[in-house]
């Protein structure tokens, strides 16, 4: 769907008005019209020279974004989402190129050997390439995927009756079975141009798969030796296109404390990138799913420490996927900004955000659905202004910034308990202009508060002790005063509240009359058996029964309540998880939770331990390792009562059952 009615123009608007939240900005500037030229036709290849890719010999810099559906979309969806590119001024698309193991009118292999017809997904999968070209619009084609999401490496693994998720890598048979399938799609013809897919210059990079990772190897030598393999066979099938390996930008650094950093997906970034038929190497950005401590500081180390990687590889790096969600306890149009600028300013060959989604005529309001929480629309939102603006910045087309003022921090309606209260605003402007001034004004006080930028950053900081400010609401007006002499406000909307001493029992789940709305939701590298309320222990507990082979140090087991009585007012989520000694020798528990809202996870890596150094009790007559575990919650007073409960091994055979004692909600007392 056009959201917009021009097609190559933005409006980047300013209103000269007092912002109302967090999220938005002002400015004294008027309305102003960012011209985005036509594209240029699509006829010559892009290349690798050294850190830079290039065209027609000139540096050629992705601005791009990604969408997983435009190889099964209805065709006006598929239109859609590539009129919208061009109005936000992308230039390249990843999609998906696999629909493996599906037996429906999109399957595009449905079992090994066996590729689809006339009317399946390659049709669609053309039909986006001959659209994009049209538009002046590349495309990165992926052609697996580490994930179940439309067959993807599981389904080889199934097929050729694997027993590990890293047979994929390991299995000669489902390599060369993969070799098959990516041959027939590089050689495959575009019913609508008539071209050979690896003759097609719109057709930009071929890319291995989708975050492939391999954890039965930490030192990261099976994704490598096939990276590897399967680069050198797709350059002798597509010499003139670029090849990239798709992973999400793992490191494999000895004594990092950081999962990411440290080789635990069996993934090497830093050896990746050296492979001679790699042409540039990507990385992927969800702290916020990553449940890393600060989104924004976390997210622009993760852009510099791959800046600087591949600088020394002297090889291109594209931020291939970014997302934050659109209820993250952050505004997310600052973090865009923020990683974007980095990105830019860094020279990383390329930025693509995840994801722009456009129409849907089967829904009601028309809209794609926001399946995922990182849905982008091309809107006029401040997201999306700002993420067009970086587009044509990534293009070489100049851009009059509006000049902005972002509060970073306290995020909107935070509820805080800190004697001192830090203040964060990030002010940007257009290029030759900088912030003078940045300072914030109690509106109750009228206390005012200088903010400085110690580091160098561009963000800019105070704290203020409670007492200066008092309990309760607080409203304030951030101002930043720019050398061109304009100004810019920001309203901050925040609650300061005593320290907490206790706490209240807002609601029990202690499954007395059955499973109290709480059922299976699904499972990662492991299977589900039954959700029941039962009495095995003595007492009512929630039943959860799992089978976990053990090989993967990741196998989830999720259950889930979608209407969670009291969460609003919950600070905390309490319950003792029970394994029956009989059932378990060896291996180690990982347990957290989410929130369905956006699927925020909790307390991840909070919950390990080893399961043979748990407690045990006897229950019943049954010896039980017990964990009793408490879940931060944070402020979900605006959040959807929607709940996981995951319950992770880490290399523990299993095949019997959890049982959950009581799922019990708190809220705080506050000091008087």
């Amino acid at each position: 769907m056009k959201l917009k009615k021009s097609l190559f123009a933005l409006t980047a608007i300013s209103a000269a008005l007092l912002v109302a939240c967090n999220s938005t900005t002002s400015t004294t500037e008027q309305t102003k019209k960012v011209v985005v030229p036509p594209a240029e036709p699509v006829t010559s290849f892009v290349t690798q020279q050294g850190a830079k890719l290039m065209l027609d010999g000139k540096e050629y810099r992705i601005a791009g974004t990604n969408n997983y559906y435009m190889h099964y979309g209805e065709y006006s969806m598929i239109k859609d989402v590539l009129d919208d590119c061009v109005d936000m001024g992308i230039n390249t698309i990843r999609v998906w190129g696999f629909m493996d193991g599906i037996n429906h009118e999109h399957t595009m292999q449905s079992k090994p050997g066996v590729y689809g017809g006339a009317k399946s997904s390659y049709d669609k999968l053309d039909y986006t390439v001959a659209e994009a070209k049209k538009r002046g619009i590349r495309v990165v084609i992926a052609l697996t995927n580490n994930w179940g999401d439309f067959g993807g490496m599981p389904q080889y693994v199934e097929w050729f009756k694997g027993s590990h998720h890293d047979d994929f890598y390991k299995n000669p048979k489902i390599v060369q079975c993969f070799k098959d399938y990516v041959k027939h799609l590089i050689n495959h013809k575009n019913r609508y141009t008539g071209i050979v897919n690896n003759e097609e210059p719109a057709i930009m990079t071929w890319e291995l798969g989708n975050e492939p990772r391999a954890q039965s190897d930490k030192t990261g030598n099976t994704l490598y030796n096939w990276a590897k393999e399967l680069s050198n066979y797709v350059r002798t099938l597509a010499p003139k296109q670029l090849i990239a390996l798709g992973t999400e930008g793992f490191y494999a650094r000895k004594g990092n404390s950081d999962w990411a950093y440290n080789g635990n997906d069996g993934v090497d970034w830093d050896r990746n990138i050296t492979l001679p038929n790699i042409n540039y190497g990507t990385l992927h950005l969800y702290p916020e799913t990553w449940t890393k401590p600060n989104i924004e500081e976390w997210g622009t180390q993760w852009i510099k420490d791959h800046a600087d990687s591949a600088r020394k590889a002297n090889k291109p790096a594209v931020l291939e996927e970014y997302g934050v969600t659109a209820t993250a306890p952050v505004d997310r149009a600052y973090v865009y900004k923020k990683w974007t600028d980095v990105t830019y300013n860094e020279g990383l060959s390329g930025s693509m955000f995840w994801i722009l989604t456009s129409s849907d005529p089967s829904k009601g309001d028309k809209l794609y659905p926001d399946y995922d929480g990182f849905r982008v629309l091309n809107d006029n939102s401040d997201t999306a202004q700002i993420l067009t603006e970086h587009n044509l910045k990534m293009r070489g087309i100049a851009v009059d910034e509006p000049d902005r003022l972002f509060i970073a921090a306290p995020v909107k309606d935070a509820k805080l308990t800190d004697e001192t209260i830090k203040i964060q605003a990030y002010p940007t402007a257009k290029d030759g202009v900088k912030a003078e001034k940045v300072t914030v004004r109690s509106l109750a006080t009228q206390k005012s508060f200088d903010l400085a930028d110690a580091d160098g950053d561009g963000l800019y900081e105070v704290s203020i002790p409670v007492a200066d400010l008092g309990y309760g609401p607080q409203k304030m007006i951030a101002t930043a005063k720019f050398t061109d002499s304009n100004s810019v406000q920001a309203k901050l909307q925040f609650e300061t509240q005593h320290n907490i001493i206790g706490e209240n029992l807002v609601h029990k789940y202690d499954f007395a009359d059955g499973r109290q709305s709480w059922g299976g939701a699904g499972t990662w590298q492991a299977d589900a058996g039954t959700v029941e309320s039962s009495t095995d222990l003595g007492k009512p507990m929630l039943k959860v029964g799992a089978k976990l082979s053990g090989n993967n140090d990741w196998e989830e087991i999720k259950i889930r309540n979608q209407g969670v009585r009291g969460l609003a007012k919950s600070n905390q989520m309490k319950f003792t998880v029970y394994i029956p000694k009989k059932d378990v020798s060896k291996g180690s528990v990982r347990h957290y939770a989410a929130l369905g809202d956006g699927y925020v996870k909790l307390d991840a890596d909070k919950n390990n331990a080893e399961v043979t150094s748990l407690p045990v009790e006897t229950l019943n007559g049954i010896e039980c390792y017990k964990q009793e575990i408490t879940i931060n919650l944070g402020d979900v007073s605006g959040k959807v009562p929607d709940v996981y409960i995951c319950l992770v091994g880490n290399k523990m055979p299993f095949d019997a059952a959890y049982y959950i004692s009581s799922i019990e909600l708190y809220e705080p007392v506050f000091e008087k």
